[in-house]
């Protein structure tokens, strides 16, 4: 069986574990409203290298490994979507309900970051680029050094290349996605005004990204070349679903029949990309079609990063289309 093959259990278990963010027993998998994962079920899910199984205890435990987190949370997309094409839509009334405001949802509490740790990451981020302390200097007022440099090392948030001087940094994936979550947080005591109205900014900023959609490392990736817009020219009549199908049976695939989302969009070029994205989320909800992340971020090329489409709160990379 291949990963665009899984049975409902085995995704519904998938989705369970992802939720919990950790090992769970079949017992806990139920009473959470999953299946337990036993049998055949269990085993195919370890060769797809999904997920790994203790056996060592009556009950079998799992936990996905991070290729099993990957998928699953593009299952658990396309289950979001999937569920809400089935609601039926409410009938509204005459009157227009009396609407009020919300508070907003509590912050959590401050990550153990010092004022100076953050806005070296916020650097980092804004540049969408390796930086050397000489162009920290210039861009934050000092290089990141010492204590500061070996905590964010430390904690995965940044990588050093000290093989060279002066050393050069860049954010993570771990760091992207802490920075991400930032706003949420409280900011740090000892922060003043500046500090808070960063994460003033920093929260505006990603709900400007949440409408477009777009990824934090896509919008402020460096522009390599002069961008000079075209309007974009629809084939005449020529119905997107049909071309984009076509382009998948004529392009080349993977072992397990996947094609890259930047492959499919060259192949697709002359059509406009906002009617390329609504079509694909809407087959994305059809039998037979799944659009999902990789796995390994890291192997992403910049050309895979600009070509992802947004599904739920994921950047997809790869589409797969079988019989439905």
């Amino acid at each position: 069986r291949s990963i665009s093959n899984l049975t409902r259990t085995q995704t519904s278990a998938l989705i369970v574990l992802v939720d919990e963010g950790r090992e769970l027993d079949n017992k806990e998998i139920k009473e959470r409203g999953g299946p337990a994962l036993d049998g055949t079920n269990s085993k195919e899910l370890e060769e797809l290298g999904l997920v790994e199984t203790n056996r060592s205890r009556r009950i079998h435990s799992h936990r996905l490994t991070e290729k099993g987190r990957q998928v699953a949370l593009g299952l658990k997309a396309s289950e979001s979507h999937r569920k809400s094409s089935q609601k039926s839509p409410r009938k509204t009334s005459q009157k227009s309900p009396r609407t009020t405001s919300q508070p907003p949802p509590p912050l959590a509490p401050a990550v153990d970051l010092t004022t100076g740790q953050i806005q070296a990451l916020v650097v980092l981020m804004a540049e969408a680029r390796e930086l050397t302390n000489e162009e920290f200097r210039r861009l934050a007022g000092s290089a990141l050094t010492g204590k500061d440099n070996e905590k964010l090392n430390k904690l995965g948030l940044v990588d050093t290349d000290r093989t060279q001087r002066p050393y050069s940094h860049e954010l993570t994936d771990k760091g992207w996605r802490l920075l991400r979550e930032l706003p949420a947080t409280l900011p740090p005591r000892g922060g003043g005004s500046a500090i808070q109205s960063l994460f003033t900014l920093l929260r505006n900023v990603y709900r400007a990204m949440d409408r477009l959609p777009i990824s934090p490392a896509e919008f402020f990736k460096q522009a390599t070349e002069a961008i000079v817009y075209e309007p974009p020219m629809m084939a005449p009549n020529d119905d997107v679903e049909e071309r984009i199908r076509s382009a998948y049976e004529a392009l080349p695939k993977s072992a397990d029949g996947w094609v890259g989302l930047a492959d499919l969009r060259d192949h697709l070029r002359d059509l406009d990309r906002a009617a390329v994205d609504t079509t694909l989320r809407a087959m994305a909800r059809q039998p037979g079609v799944r659009i999902i992340p990789v796995a390994n971020s890291k192997s992403l090329q910049p050309r895979d990063r600009v070509a992802a489409l947004r599904l739920g709160d994921e950047d997809n990379h790869v589409l797969w289309i079988g019989v439905s």
